[in-house]
Order: structure tokens, then sequence, then C-alpha cells
């Protein structure tokens, strides 16, 4: 059973998800779904939105959903109009659970994926983390890096150790053993280390390992601390 990867539109500017057609490839171990939203500025009403803005935002999904379906990723959409904050992330939550969604897509530049980064804090998310990435094209991956950072140096060879679990079962899957690299890092601060870190790949893949603590967020906080320092497309997990 093949992935499914919710990808948020924010509309009126969607422009913040752009799709970089020429080298979006590798895409057919994923079912892709569209989730476009038009959020309602003060004082507008829903109908009256739908009336206005409804074609120009299915365009944009509609032309979006093609680039991932020339990529080989079965791919659907949806619209919908309401106010942002809490109802926006309620509604994110709904469908991802409607559509038993495994990840969700945010932020960046979407371009070619065979430049990975996978933050681990734990092996709290290993079996999805190796699920979720046997989908991507393991013949267009030329880097596929497993990070781990600890705070003490006497940690390194433990968070070692769970790297190289994680590795080997990614050769089990069928990438090449010299395609995936462990990195374990010794700095203070975790978040300012993996954001540095991602800006020398095409695509970041973590699983929240923090409760959301803001209704108005749909994803928790690690994800949120990552986008407010590194500018790469970011895939998180789902539990």
């Amino acid at each position: 059973m093949k992935p499914t990867l919710l990808v948020p539109v924010v509309f009126p500017e969607p422009a913040a998800y752009p799709l970089d057609d020429a080298n979006v490839v590798g895409m057919d171990g994923f079912d892709v779904v569209l989730l476009g939203y038009w959020e309602l500025p003060e004082g507008v009403e829903e109908e009256t939105a739908r009336r206005t803005n409804e074609a120009e935002a299915q365009a944009v999904l509609y032309e979006m959903a093609a680039q991932f379906s020339r990529a080989g990723a079965s791919t659907s959409v949806r619209l919908d109009f309401g106010r942002g904050g809490a109802e926006a992330a309620g509604l994110q939550r709904r469908i991802a659970a409607e559509t038993e969604a495994d990840a969700v897509l945010v932020g960046g530049n979407i371009s070619m994926w065979n430049n990975v980064l996978v933050p681990l804090r734990d092996d709290r998310h290993r079996a999805d983390l190796v699920q979720f990435l046997s989908g991507l094209d393991s013949d267009s991956i030329f880097v596929l890096e497993l990070y781990h950072v600890v705070a003490d140096p006497a940690d390194a060879d433990a968070g070692e150790a769970m790297l190289d679990g994680v590795r080997d079962r990614l050769v089990e899957q069928g990438f090449a053993a010299d395609d995936v690299e462990t990195t374990v890092a010794v700095r203070d601060d975790v978040g300012a280390a993996i954001a540095e870190r991602a800006e020398r790949h095409n695509l970041v893949v973590l699983g929240e390992t923090g409760e959301v603590d803001d209704e108005s967020r749909f994803l928790g906080p690690v994800y949120h601390d990552l986008a407010d320092r590194a500018s790469v497309p970011v895939v998180v997990l789902l539990d």
C-alpha cells in the first residue's frame, strides 16, 4: 500500500508552494492529496469567496495535480473555504484522518528529491520513517542522510547505533548502502544544528515528536522550529 502524502495549499497565495515541474520525478510510490484552503478575510462570506475565487483556485490545484501526476503519483484534489487559525488547522486534521494520510508536505520549493535529510531524535518513528522513505525512488537518490544530534559526546555511540539500525532497514528495502549516510553531531542547540544541515538538502523527512501545543496549528513544535530557521520543503510523518 502506497503512503498517502497530504499537501496543503493555502490561498490566496499558493505561490508559497511552487513546484519545479522539470525536477519533480519519482513520485510513483505515493498517493498525493492536494488540500486547497481559501482563507476568508474578515467580513467576507464563504458564498461570496467561492463565487469570486473558486475557478481560479481549482485551476491552480489541478495544474499542481498534473505536475505530481507527471512525476508518477496518483493525485486527488479538494478545495475548502473557511477562516484561518483553529478552523483551518481543524480541517487539516480532519482531512488527514479521512484520507488516512501518512505524512504532510509543507514549505519550500518542491524540486527533485534526491538529496534527503532525515533527522532522528530517537527511534520512535523508525518503522514509519522506513515505510515512507521506501516510497521514494531509490534509483534517483544520491544522498539520504540520517542525522542525530547529541549535547554530550558520551551519547554519540548510542546515537550512531540507532542510526545504523535504521540504515540497515533502508538497505533491506532496496536503497544502495553507499547512498545512505549516518551523521552524529555534537551540538547544544539541536534545532539550529538540524536547520543548518537541512540547507544542504532538497527535502527533510521527520517524525513529529512533540504534541501540538497551539490549536491554530496543524503540526507540532518540531516542524515549526525547523520552518522558522530553514527554507527547504519538509515532510512531517503523522501519528
